[in-house]
């Protein structure tokens, strides 16, 4: 099963950095918003759309995942 390298800065500034084993990158994003970013964004669909839009930002992403 693939690993994942998932960093995120918080609102705190601080970073949360975990490695994620799961079957693609979209389940490992998904695991690292329930499990280590969720108190920062409600926990429901809209509230994931918020952290993918921070996180994938084009001009100053919040978010880096790597496959290792």
């Amino acid at each position: 099963m693939p690993r994942y390298s998932i960093a995120f800065v918080t609102a705190k500034p601080s970073l949360i950095h975990k490695l994620v084993e799961m079957d693609s990158r979209d389940s490992a994003l998904r695991y690292f918003f329930q499990h280590h970013v969720g108190p920062n964004y409600t926990q429901d669909a809209e509230g994931y759309a918020y952290f993918l839009e921070d996180f994938n930002n084009s001009e100053e992403p919040l978010g880096s995942i790597v496959e290792v």
